[in-house]
């Protein structure tokens, strides 16, 4: 497992843009200019709403308290986009942390912003439990919260479960659905 840098964070979105071309913003990121930087910006400010991302275009566009978010993205002057422009089409190496994390946030990279990103870089030793199950197929890995299941290479999510006990002959999982419903499984080995 490569350890998560934010040298990882700028190239893995950066290698996403170049294999999606902007995905679902392809319209406007694929041969990128700086009005249509701020076209998407707009077109995707009342769209995608991450737990993060409000804090992701505060950074960028420096809103006043209680602007219209909007009328300041129109007001921005184009200039401010060029630096992600040269980014996006090679011309520049590196950009500046919010520009990178603008990117992020309008190709839909996750994990997003960097912070979350870094994160996810916890150790193998750390983060990953195996269980081998009865039939040998069936592999579950921790990977914090949620768990993730591996079967047969699908993966599932399985939220915040954590293993309470485990002998030679069963193990015991404990699952939080959601605030008011748990469920227990004891898995015989």
């Amino acid at each position: 497992m490569e350890t998560k840098t934010s040298i990882t964070y700028k190239n893995e979105i950066l290698q996403k843009y170049q294999r999606e071309k902007g995905g679902e913003m392809s319209n406007y990121l694929f041969q990128p200019t700086r009005k249509q930087i701020k076209e998407a910006c707009m077109w995707l400010l009342p769209r995608r709403k991450g737990k993060y991302d409000e804090g992701i275009l505060n950074r960028f566009f420096k809103f006043k308290e209680g602007e219209n978010k909007l009328h300041a993205i129109e007001r921005v002057k184009g200039d401010k986009f060029k630096p992600i422009v040269n980014f996006l089409n090679g011309e520049t190496k590196s950009t500046t942390p919010a520009n990178l994390e603008l990117i992020s946030w309008l190709i839909d990279f996750k994990p997003r912003p960097l912070s979350v990103y870094l994160k996810s870089n916890q150790s193998l030793d750390e983060e990953v439990k195996s269980v081998r199950f009865a039939h040998q197929t069936d592999t579950y890995y921790s990977r914090g919260n949620p768990l993730q299941l591996t079967r047969e290479g699908e993966l599932i999510d399985i939220p915040e479960t954590k293993v309470i006990e485990q002998t030679d002959k069963s193990i015991t999982i404990i699952s939080q659905i959601n605030p008011s419903l748990k469920i227990t499984t004891i898995v015989s080995l």
